[in-house]
Parts: C-alpha cells; sequence; structure tokens
C-alpha cells in the first residue's frame, strides 16, 4: 500500500507539470562524430556557446614565398658566463651534510656546503662580539650611575661643575661604544661564520649544480673545487656549420629548435658570441639563445636546429599555432567546415619560417583552419576538456 501511494504521487506531480520528464532534453556543447572507417578522421560539432568560450579563430590558408630552411644538429649550451665554479675560501674539512646532488635546483643563498677550518686564525666573531658588548653595556652602566651620583652631589652643593662635566662626557663615550659593539654583534650573527668557526659556502645565485666534487669529511685546500653551478633561465644552442655555408644563412631571421623525439619546436635568435670554430671539420659555430621556457631541455642534449637561408620558396602555409603535435610526433590541424563542425586532419609540415609552417602534404590552399582554440579542440576530441 505504501508503494502504491509513492507511483500515484509521483504521476499526479508530473500530470500537475504538464511535461513528461521523457520530453526534457539538455543540448550538449559537444558531439564527435567518430568515423566509420580508419580512414575518416573526426569531426567535432560544437554549439554557437562553446565556440565564443573556446575562443576559436580561423585562417584561410594561401600559398606564400617562405624562407627556405636546413636542418643542422645542433647542442644545447649553457651562456657564457652563467657557469661559475665554486670553490674554497679556506683550508679545511668539508662538514654537515653532503651538497646538493648534481641537477638539483638551488637558490641564491642557499647553503652548499659547510668547512671547519683546520687552523683557526680568528676566534669565533660572533662570541667576541658578543662579548664586547657585555663588556660596553657595563662600562656605560657604570658611567650611567656615576654621572648621576654627581647630578646628585652637584644639587647638594658637595660637587663641582667640571667634575659633572668630565662624568657626562665619559658617559657620551661608553654610549657610543655600546653602538658600535652591537653592530659588530649585528654582522656576525649574519655572515657565513657558525658557531665553532666553520664557514658556509652559499650559492651566488639560482641555478643548477652541474657537477660536485667534493664530499663531506674531505680535507679541501684554499681554491680547491668544490662544485659547479649553472644558470639555466636562459639557454644557448650551438650549431656546428660548413664554413662556406655561413653566408647563405639569414641572420635576421629565427631558427626553429626541436627535441629529437619531433615535438613542437621552439624559436631562438642569432647571438653573435663567441667566435669559434674547428679547423678538422672546417666548420665554424653558431649560437641561437632560446626563447620562451626551456624546462624541457637541457645542457648537453642534442636537438634539430631548422636554419633559415637567405632565399625564399613559394608554399603552402599556416600559422604555427594552428600545428598540433601527438604523443608520437604526428602533426595535425583542424579544418573548418562551417556550422560550428571541425575536422582533424593529419599534413605533414616541410619546414618552419619564423611563426609559420609549410605544409607539404594533407592541405590545399583555400582552406579553413583553426588557429587560436586547436588544441582545446584536440582536448575536447580525446576528453580532455569540454
Amino acid at each position: 500500500m505504501h508503494h502504491f501511494i509513492v507511483v500515484v504521487a509521483a504521476l499526479l506531480a508530473v500530470a500537475c507539470s504538464g511535461s513528461d520528464p521523457a520530453d526534457v532534453v539538455h543540448e550538449a556543447a559537444a558531439t564527435v562524430q567518430h568515423p566509420t572507417t580508419e580512414a575518416e578522421l573526426s569531426t567535432i560539432t560544437l554549439t554557437s556557446e562553446a565556440v565564443t568560450r573556446l575562443g576559436i579563430e580561423t585562417v584561410v590558408t594561401t600559398t606564400e614565398s617562405a624562407a627556405v630552411t636546413r636542418t643542422f644538429g645542433g647542442e644545447v649550451v649553457v651562456p657564457e658566463g652563467r657557469s661559475v665554479v665554486v670553490t674554497a675560501p679556506i683550508v679545511g674539512t668539508l662538514t654537515g651534510e653532503a651538497a646538493p646532488p648534481p641537477g638539483a635546483r638551488v637558490r641564491r643563498g642557499e647553503r652548499l656546503m659547510t668547512i671547519a677550518p683546520l687552523v683557526s686564525a680568528d676566534r669565533d666573531q660572533r662570541i667576541e662580539a658578543q662579548r664586547s658588548v657585555s663588556t660596553v653595556e657595563a662600562e656605560e652602566l657604570a658611567a650611567r650611575q656615576r654621572l648621576q651620583r654627581l647630578e646628585q652631589l652637584l644639587r647638594d652643593g658637595a660637587a663641582s661643575v667640571r667634575s659633572v662635566e668630565e662624568a657626562r662626557a665619559q658617559h657620551q663615550v661608553t654610549v657610543a661604544g655600546l653602538t658600535a659593539a652591537r653592530e659588530r654583534l649585528a654582522g656576525a650573527s649574519t655572515n657565513p661564520v657558525g658557531a665553532q668557526g666553520e664557514l658556509v659556502v652559499s650559492a651566488p645565485f639560482d641555478g643548477i649544480v652541474r657537477r660536485v666534487s667534493a664530499a663531506p669529511g674531505q680535507t679541501v685546500g684554499a681554491s680547491a673545487v668544490l662544485l659547479e653551478l649553472a644558470q639555466i633561465d636562459t639557454l644557448w644552442v650551438r650549431v656546428a656549420v660548413y664554413s662556406g655555408d655561413v653566408g647563405a644563412i639569414d641572420e635576421r631571421q629565427p631558427a626553429a629548435v626541436r627535441k629529437l623525439d619531433v615535438t613542437a619546436p621552439v624559436s631562438a635568435t642569432r647571438v653573435m658570441a663567441p667566435l669559434q670554430g674547428d679547423p678538422t671539420s672546417a666548420s665554424v659555430d653558431l649560437y641561437y639563445a632560446l626563447s620562451g621556457s626551456t624546462e624541457r631541455l637541457r645542457p648537453g642534449e642534442r636537438v634539430l636546429v631548422e636554419l633559415p637561408l637567405s632565399g625564399t620558396d613559394k608554399g603552402l602555409v599556416v600559422p604555427t599555432s594552428a600545428v598540433l603535435y601527438d604523443i608520437h610526433g604526428s602533426t595535425w590541424l583542424y579544418e573548418d567546415l562551417g556550422g560550428n563542425a571541425f575536422a582533424r586532419r593529419r599534413i605533414e609540415v616541410a619546414r618552419h619560417a619564423g611563426d609559420r609552417a609549410v605544409v607539404s602534404r594533407g592541405l590545399i590552399e583555400g582552406k579553413k583552419v583553426v588557429t587560436a582554440g586547436a588544441a582545446e579542440l584536440f582536448g575536447t576530441e580525446f576528453g580532455a576538456g569540454h
């Protein structure tokens, strides 16, 4: 009987609302039309609101003149002057914990190593400064009390004005000495010398540890190499080019640097130093500074570098922002089919010319391709976003 009452109440509620629950339809923001055969690719259909929310922008593919490029092998290096060797300032024994391992990131002022001197020529500065402050504080207290007594005797007519002035001058001298002693103590508290006279070696800048040459318990001499630090917020790429081909390279145009796993390229601009070459291979070294994030690259890593040449050649170009790379290194883009429908197309990129990519296969002139919002479409198709 209880279940019957519940069912009747539900039917009455539906009847009073005047609508059937089956008639309530929620329009999806995006639908993916999967292919019926492997030869076909997926098509994404968005609502007008989804197109606006994703910020979809398109351009029409055209055939234009683009710089001719040539691919060379390159090596990621640390710029000149951004690799520093940290040495021991005194003769001593390394104590405490081990230094950060190679590859670890360190901050400016972070402790790297601690050295206990073998022969301590200077006593502990902090203890000596504290003792000096205590001594001068006692002298200042005695001079102040003597001044107070003489001032009272002067009011009683039992002391001379000269004795009071001398006592006041002596008190001022002790106050000045106390101020200087406290400043020395503050300076000793912030210096790298520890309580037992050990010396803390700190990082001179933000960077990574490239090499460690000493370990705790080891006795090192003055100027002995402890470790090497490198700043990697900016990296260079060194490219060895045959001397006869240097004149054909356009130094004004940026180069495209790619990892060996064929991921999206990183733009790099030409730097003019240092001037080096290899006479055995008749080559000279060209250097390019990487722009943007360099977290995916490491010093010493081999890369592919597309150097722009002075000549140009016609080709079908699209903005580099329209090109997508999957985990296998394949290149794709999305074609605008109209009616808020977009189809993913496989393409082959022949070369990069600045912020443009020259397409050799998979696309024809006059097609509308997605530039802004292409990555969002890729995520929508494979379920990473909507």
